[in-house]
């Protein structure tokens, strides 16, 4: 069983969306409207995220998520208003996510552009509306 937080006035309310240790009520952060906590309060500013993925459904997501982290890469997913789950790293640490997330195979592609990743269900980067070169629907070969 995991170990609560070291709180003795705050009630667990959930889970770290990072780390995925219990918080409190006295320990808790927001960031995109996500729980995290004080262990990661130098990342609690919406702008020390960078994004770096957008993704259809959670098994791409987490197999993205473990891609990060056996790179030693934090991330924070964070579902969004149009049905996808977006993936957000710490800004210093994009080029070395971008690098990581890039090898896409058949369920994922790549903006070069946006320097994003994204389901390849999608059909096109969600950020600019790229289509892959070589995407008949997009007219290019």
């Amino acid at each position: 069983m995991e170990e609560p937080c070291e709180h003795l006035e705050g009630s667990p309310i959930g889970k770290c969306a990072i780390c995925e240790r219990t918080v409190c009520s006295e320990c808790y952060r927001e960031v995109f409207n996500t729980m995290i906590c004080d262990g990661h309060e130098d990342l609690e500013d919406e702008s020390d995220w960078e994004l770096v993925g957008f993704y259809a459904n959670s098994a791409i997501l987490a197999d993205r998520r473990f891609a990060l982290e056996e790179s030693g890469i934090t991330s924070l997913a964070v579902e969004s208003d149009e049905d996808s789950i977006e993936l957000y790293v710490p800004t210093e640490e994009k080029d070395d996510a971008y690098l990581a997330l890039s090898s896409s195979g058949e369920e994922t592609l790549v903006c070069e552009d946006c320097r994003v990743q994204y389901s390849a269900d999608m059909g096109a980067c969600p950020l600019c509306g790229v289509r892959p070169v070589g995407d008949e629907a997009s007219g290019l070969e």
